[in-house]
């Protein structure tokens, strides 16, 4: 099995960023950016308290939340990011799954889970 990695474009108010070649990390809930990046795209910063998270080594952050627009394989969608110091920029399951993409670790591609714009929703009772 291999690592997978993308290129992503980033939108926010000031414009586009594009990052190549970004590890898609399934163990990461959600998308990690540094600041810098998110700054110079215009990510809106979501109202709300930090969120702890914990890291793949153990430690525990602080991070702040952002909402940016993402493309990524020809797709795009609205996604919330995090960023805290020292970030390492990831993609995660959360981004994924609002583009309809998984990772194919034999190949390591992107591939399409469901058609560009489609939600699934289950009701459970």
């Amino acid at each position: 099995m291999g690592h997978v990695y993308a290129d992503i474009e980033i939108t926010g108010a000031k414009g586009l960023k594009k990052i190549e070649k970004v590890l898609v990390d399934t163990g990461a809930s959600t998308t990690i950016l540094p600041l810098n990046i998110i700054e110079e795209a215009g990510g809106i910063k979501i109202p709300t308290e930090p969120v702890e998270l914990e890291l793949g080594d153990g430690r525990r952050v602080k991070a702040e939340v952002y909402g940016v627009g993402i493309k990524l394989k020809g797709r795009r969608a609205g996604t919330l990011i995090l960023s805290f110091e020292d970030a390492k920029t990831v993609i995660g399951v959360r981004t994924l799954e609002d583009l309809g993409l998984k990772p194919n670790p034999l190949t390591g591609e992107l591939e399409e889970e469901r058609p560009p714009g489609v939600y699934y929703f289950y009701n459970i009772s």
